[in-house]
């Protein structure tokens, strides 16, 4: 019975210190994202050039599926190329599409661009002003979950159940060491008569 509960009690600590390795690093980069949104509120934030963003729709598909994370970082004009993977503001819509075409019109770059899926090319040429980023890998189905983490109830709820598993965690270990002290006066106090 006792090892059982031992048992137990391993995994829930395990599954907090699991916890604290996923979630902790997401509410920082949550928290770093947020004051650079409110610093410039006209600017997608970025965590030291690298931008993310969950994918809402099946235009890339095979290559980007809905629901994964793509990483993008900041580029340079000549960064881009044909068959590059751009992610560009389109009045209020964020795309990640293939760039097909670049061209110079009236002494700017124009890029075309077109979702792998899709038959034919995006009405809109993108300028590079409104480029974004270029992709540089994808994390697979799990755009749902930071959908839900960028949810400020949700990431405040997670955050106060954080704050209390810690704070139950370190009362457990206060406990612990209470009863070694007092089992070791004990054994001393036994061990003197």
């Amino acid at each position: 019975m006792l090892e059982k509960h031992g048992d137990i009690k391993f995994a829930i600590n395990l599954l907090i210190y699991i916890l604290y390795i996923i979630i902790i690093p997401i509410i920082l980069y949550d928290m770093f994202l947020i004051v650079q949104a409110i610093i410039n509120p006209n600017k997608i934030p970025d965590f030291f050039g690298y931008k993310s963003f969950s994918i809402v729709s099946g235009s890339m598909e095979p290559t980007i599926n809905i629901n994964d994370i793509v990483i993008i970082k900041n580029a340079e004009i000549n960064d881009i190329s044909i068959n590059d993977i751009i992610t560009f503001k389109n009045q209020n819509e964020t795309i990640t599409h293939r760039v097909i075409d670049i061209r110079v019109e009236d002494g700017r770059l124009i890029y075309t661009t077109k979702g792998d899926s899709n038959e034919v090319t995006d009405i809109e040429k993108v300028r590079f002003e409104q480029i974004e980023g270029k992709y540089i890998t994808k994390i697979p189905r799990i755009g749902k979950l930071f959908s839900i983490l960028k949810n400020k109830f949700v990431f405040s709820l997670i955050l106060i159940l954080l704050i209390i598993c810690y704070i139950i965690q370190k009362k457990t270990l206060q406990r612990k060491e209470l009863r070694k002290e007092k089992r070791k006066k004990y054994e001393r106090e036994k061990g003197l008569q």
